[in-house]
């Protein structure tokens, strides 16, 4: 037995159930109920090339970010202007006819006005024989859009035109043209879309569309303005049907159509109205690029140095709490009880 008035002896099992509460931003307190001893918490500090280090490293992290963002805005800006240049290239193709077994009485003009009614053209190249001072019965012409060179092909092909049966055709430099007329009508999503030329210039987009909403309901129609006059057009330009079965039958029935005392020529439309270039993204400023890579920088440091603390924190924490338990567990008295006799 104990004697009286002498404080029972504290056992293992009692000491774990004492509950500890650690604060990592404040004083630790041991127990409830015990002697509250005030504990400071502090991480330890750095020293001074420690923090020298942190900071060059810092600085050389946020300099790889930038040049990784600058590197990448620069390898996508390359790649754009890659693909942009080779379809610019394949259009080109597309743009260009050649027309055969021309009489020797046709002139350059005479050969652009007969085709013009196709779309605008660009260049009329006629070879030159200085021999006899005639052209050498062939010509390669250059038009603005490809669907005049495909609606030439298509219709002029065979004709008869100063007396002789002409021959219009791809340049030889391109061999097929259906697989990239197909790949760009799938890329710009052109199904619903056809292209009219041969329109009066005293028609307006108004009575365009009422005379082709019979096929289907019109999204828009968009005839190419003439620069030369305000409210004018060039006597060409595209009409897109809500579904691709509208725009079919536009065709096949619009085709040479009489409007207005001219032929129509209309087809399924190759190239959008307003050209490769308005697909174009634009380029992200270089102040903005390193902008935004400072800020990522900044980011991942402040995150790295949150997830830093906390493991740091909880190694601490984890430490203290063994020590003080080891403390309680093999703490003995400073006397021992004496017994009752």
């Amino acid at each position: 037995m104990f004697a009286l008035n002498t404080p029972a002896p504290v056992s293992a099992l009692n000491l774990l159930n004492l509950s500890t509460i650690v604060e990592p931003n404040g004083p630790v307190y041991n127990g409830p109920g015990a002697t509250k001893h005030f504990t400071p918490f502090h991480l330890r500090q750095l020293e001074y090339h420690q923090r020298e280090a942190i900071e060059r490293a810092k600085k050389y992290a946020m300099e790889q970010s930038i040049r990784a963002v600058l590197l990448k805005q620069t390898q996508s800006q390359q790649s754009q202007q890659l693909d942009n240049m080779k379809k610019n290239q394949t259009v080109a193709l597309l743009n260009r006819v050649y027309v055969g077994s021309i009489s020797y009485d046709v002139k350059e003009e005479m050969l652009k006005q007969s085709f013009s009614v196709f779309g605008p053209i660009k260049t009329v190249s006629m070879s030159w024989d200085p021999a006899t001072q005639k052209h050498k019965g062939f010509a390669f012409l250059e038009f603005e859009y490809p669907e005049g060179a495909h609606l030439a092909i298509e219709q002029m092909n065979g004709t008869s035109f100063g007396g002789r049966q002409l021959k219009v055709g791809r340049p030889s430099n391109l061999a097929s043209a259906d697989p990239i007329i197909a790949e760009l009508v799938a890329e710009y999503k052109l199904e619903n879309r056809i292209y009219v030329s041969g329109i009066h210039l005293d028609l307006t987009e108004d009575d365009v569309s009422l005379v082709f909403e019979a096929f289907g309901k019109i999204v828009f129609c968009r005839l190419q303005p003439d620069p030369s006059r305000p409210i004018g057009h060039r006597g060409f330009g595209y009409i897109e049907y809500e579904n691709g079965q509208s725009a079919m039958d536009a065709v096949a029935s619009m085709n040479q159509f009489e409007l207005g005392g001219q032929l129509l020529r209309v087809c399924k439309a190759i190239s959008p109205p307003d050209g490769i270039t308005s697909t174009t993204t634009s380029a992200l400023p270089p102040a903005a690029a390193v902008a935004a890579a400072s800020v990522t920088a900044k980011v991942m440091s402040m995150e790295t140095e949150q997830v830093r603390f906390c493991i740091c924190a909880s190694d601490f924490t984890s430490k203290l709490m063994e020590k003080l338990l080891r403390r309680k567990l093999f703490h003995k008295p400073l006397f021992s009880p004496p017994l009752v006799q």
